[in-house]
């Protein structure tokens, strides 16, 4: 019994010692080594004193999968750091120690009774044997105890307690661990924010160049696939919009920068966690790793000739693409970056709330190909959309082939003059619309007392 009261001490230590690191701290391999050590612990722990839980054992092995057992001896990622403490939340909340990353607790001695009476009554966390935990004083308190099956018991009603373990084994919580709740995400929105912008600025700039090259690929695959109407056109721009997200896809799971979607870093500077200068900064750093990334792959594909196929269909969808951008006016593109981004922040919003790459892929499928199919406009997707034409509007091959489809582009507006008339107001578009109706709005709803309490 002591040695079991033991490894439960030694579990809490471990996760208050990786919940209680600062990300932004983390500066070395040597850091990141013990952070590591620290969750395997907390494994082990785990392992030890839940051994015929089937749910904790699924998520620890899909952890191992995500940062494996080997020790970090290159340069230092702030995102795998971040996964880790994560991971370290998602234990705490199966075993029901969320209380250890409350701001109640966070803020004060975890041995004062009224907090840990405040955290059982408002956040409805059944007391995990606090007996152990020098609150013995109330009878409330002392009447939960825990038995072998994670079960949670009143001594006075030999029944489970409704929101806890059932005698299968399946630990349910207040929060499942499948997904973040929306205050949840916001908070982890701040937190990455503050991530992103003190990224060093090389590493920040490969992967811009990085998310620029995706979301070109992303338009890629759009071109091909509307190249011809399938059924009718917007059921071919529907299509085409869930293939565009394979961009999107790409960026978020490969933890990739791009300029649209670090925009809700707007809610660490209204937080005070960030300046406004170091913002700015990252925003041009990673618009112009974007765009050299957008370029790059435009010129690849210029190179490659797969433009040419098919008749050069491919080339011909391109360039009425492109004809339709350029000959939008400033005010409705302007407008179509609001919404654009609105649906973008929104994808990268639900992907946060997800813990598995199945549930992030199916977080931005729909907001994004919802932008496509409507026909809004993206600052970082039209690098692709308005260079790519550029260098082909003048081939001759590609000329005759428009003249015996029978098809009439308008490449007057097809220049550097016509990208710049669109990329200027839908980069600004873009920012209102990441920045204030979603970064802004959100950050209103559920962080603005965090300000005040700072």
């Amino acid at each position: 019994m002591q040695k079991e009261e033991d490894r439960e001490r030694l579990l809490r230590e471990r996760l208050e010692d990786v919940l209680s690191r600062d990300i932004t701290s983390i500066r070395t391999a040597r850091e990141m080594n013990s952070l590591h050590n620290s969750l395997f612990e907390l494994q082990i722990l785990v392992k030890h004193l839940f051994p015929g839980n089937h749910t904790l054992k699924e998520i620890i092995d899909r952890q191992n999968l995500f940062i494996g057992e080997q020790l970090i001896a290159g340069p230092i990622s702030i995102t795998k750091a971040d996964l880790m403490i994560d991971f370290a939340k998602e234990i705490a909340e199966t075993i029901g120690f969320e209380f250890l990353y409350d701001d109640n607790y966070r803020n004060n001695d975890i041995r004062n009774n009224d907090i840990i009476d405040r955290y059982i009554i408002n956040h409805e966390i059944r007391n995990y044997d606090v007996k152990n935990y020098g609150a013995r004083n109330n009878n409330k308190r002392n009447s939960y105890t825990r038995n072998s099956g994670l079960e949670f018991r009143n001594k006075n009603e030999n029944q489970v307690i409704e929101g806890t373990t059932p005698s299968n084994g399946e630990v349910h919580t207040s929060n499942s661990s499948d997904s973040l709740l929306p205050k949840e995400i916001a908070e982890k929105m701040e937190k990455t924010g503050v991530q992103k912008v003190n990224l060093n600025t090389f590493s920040a700039f490969i992967l811009a160049i990085l998310a620029g090259a995706f979301i070109a690929l992303g338009g890629i695959y759009f071109t091909f696939a509307t190249g011809q109407i399938i059924v009718t056109r917007p059921f071919t721009q529907i299509i085409g919009g869930l293939v565009f997200s394979t961009g999107l896809i790409l960026v978020v799971v490969t933890g990739a920068e791009l300029f649209t979607g670090n925009h809700l870093a707007i809610m660490s500077l209204a937080s005070k966690k960030i300046t406004a200068p170091k913002l700015l900064k990252n925003w041009v750093i990673i618009f112009g790793g974007n765009f050299v990334g957008s370029v790059a792959t435009a010129w690849i594909l210029y190179m490659s000739n797969a433009w040419t196929n098919n008749g050069y269909q491919f080339g011909i969808r391109a360039m009425m693409i492109a004809s339709h951008k350029v000959n939008l006016g400033f005010v409705e593109a302007f407008f179509l970056g609001i919404l654009c981004n609105v649906l973008v922040c929104m994808a990268i919003w639900l992907a946060a709330s997800g813990k598995k790459v199945s549930d992030k892929i199916l977080g931005i499928i729909f907001p994004l190909s919802a932008f496509v199919a409507m026909g809004f406009e993206h600052s970082i997707a039209n690098m692709y959309f308005l260079i790519f034409p550029l260098l082909i509007k003048n081939d001759p091959s590609l000329l005759s082939a428009m003249t015996t489809a029978g098809v009439t582009v308008d490449t007057s507006n097809i220049d550097y003059m016509g990208v710049l008339h669109n990329i200027i107001p839908v980069t600004f578009g873009n920012l209102v619309g990441g920045c204030v109706f979603v970064g802004l709005v959100y950050w209103l709803a559920y962080l603005r007392n965090n300000r005040k309490g700072n």
